[in-house]
């Protein structure tokens, strides 16, 4: 039985699971984050490369935060005292803000609390209905990473042989003090996490044993993915490691057994970056026709070309549905028929100012770009600047997506003794 969010029968309403996409009706504060739609075809493709991380887990000491705060609550001395929904999702703030905590006092790299822990310093204390970041992070970035690693049973439960090293670890003792803790403020009131942890130094021990053991950090590594995929995470570390950008570094990248992988990645990115730096011309040109801005343009129209040329060949290879309307953008790049260069990229444009306006309309949101005949109108106000998108448009450097490749290579570091 575990911490589920999922509708099973150990569910408690109300709590958001992970979510690889997105959901607007849930999270409309990204909806500007990604006005073009490409997360989704990008985060595909990275997908094969690094199957589980979401690009927020950072950190390792987050991953078996969240598992053991799992572990522990499927405990029988846990599972008399949450009885409820409330005291289910109580429980994990909890458990979050005594971590982050912990973790900081003893001088370890701690995850999204930093602000609220250094703001109260020893008098930081936690509710059950917090909201702040320090008790909310690990539930929401961390948990779907390690589901997709197995890490986690459908039913949110610790597979079996975690539970069993954190068993080895683990104490009574602390099971107590924490259960004792927990008890007088799972509904109401506030935790002071220092009194706790000094009243109760098994309970620091415990912590300390858990993320220190050499066996259970072998155990996480499967975050990483199949043995691969961890060559490829140690691969991306060292390039991590030598002073290369990142387009340098995914261009020195190479797997036998991932090749097909990587090849995707650079038939993808470069046309991304095609739409994301047209978009950003049409964002810096207020009130400006758009024969003027393809005018200006112009010069970039055979790399522009080349690049849509190669992002067609994945036609097939992404089951995004966003795929589609993107490959319909490069196609009109690639045939343009007897069309000259200027009308060419000016069907281009309009084309992709439409497809925005269709982005933002499912996420109920106004568009940032929209043409009122032939003039570029922005509702949103403009981009600063458009000099660093018409060179890129030629150069094609540097990227802007890692395909979860930097996430990869900083937790592989971790598990295996180096901070990064």
């Amino acid at each position: 039985m575990g911490l589920s969010s999922e509708p099973s029968r150990n569910s408690f309403p109300g709590i958001l699971p992970y979510f690889t996409q997105p959901d607007p009706a849930l999270n409309r504060e990204s909806a500007g984050r990604d006005p073009l739609g490409v997360l989704p075809v990008w985060s595909e493709i990275g997908r094969g490369l690094v199957p589980c991380l979401a690009s927020p887990v950072l950190q390792a000491n987050g991953i078996r935060a969240v598992l053991l705060i799992h572990w522990i609550g499927d405990l029988p001395r846990f599972q008399k005292l949450l009885t409820s929904a409330a005291r289910m999702r109580g429980f994990f703030r909890l458990m979050e803000g005594i971590i982050e905590y912990w973790l900081s006092v003893s001088d370890r790299k701690i995850c999204f609390g930093s602000q609220a822990l250094a703001a109260a310093g020893s008098e930081f204390k936690v509710a059950a209905t917090s909201r702040k970041t320090v008790a909310n992070g690990l539930h929401q970035y961390y948990r779907g990473s390690c589901q997709r690693a197995g890490l986690f049973d459908g039913d949110w439960a610790v597979e079996g042989a975690l539970g069993a090293l954190f068993e080895k670890v683990w104490s009574d003792t602390a099971t107590k003090a924490l259960a004792d803790a927990l008890r007088q403020v799972l509904e109401r009131g506030k935790l002071a996490v220092d009194p706790l942890l000094k009243a109760n130094p098994e309970l620091s021990q415990a912590f300390g044993r858990v993320f220190e053991d050499s066996a259970i950090s072998a155990h996480l590594c499967c975050i990483l993915g199949e043995d691969r995929h961890r060559a490829l995470g140690r691969t991306f570390a060292e390039l991590r490691q030598q002073d290369l950008a990142l387009h340098e570094r995914a261009e020195r990248l190479a797997s036998s057994e991932l090749s097909a992988e990587i090849e995707r990645m650079h038939l993808c990115e470069p046309f991304l970056l095609v739409l994301q730096d047209t978009f950003t011309i049409l964002r810096a040109s207020p009130g400006v026709l758009v024969s003027t801005v393809v005018a200006g343009m112009q010069h970039c129209w055979d790399r522009m070309r080349e690049r849509a040329s190669s992002f067609a060949l994945l036609e097939g290879q992404v089951r995004s549905p966003r795929m589609r309307p993107l490959q319909k953008l490069a196609q009109l790049l690639v045939t343009p028929g007897q069309a000259t260069t200027q009308e060419t990229m000016a069907v281009f444009v309009h084309a992709l100012v439409a497809y925005h306006r269709e982005c933002m309309e499912e996420r109920g949101r106004d568009p940032m770009v929209v043409l009122e005949g032939e003039v570029i109108v922005l509702p949103g106000g403009a981009e600063r600047d458009a000099d660093f998108a018409r060179k890129r448009l030629v150069s094609g450097q540097p990227w802007d997506n890692d395909y979860y490749l930097n996430t990869a290579a900083i937790i592989y570091r971790q598990l295996n003794g180096v901070q990064a």
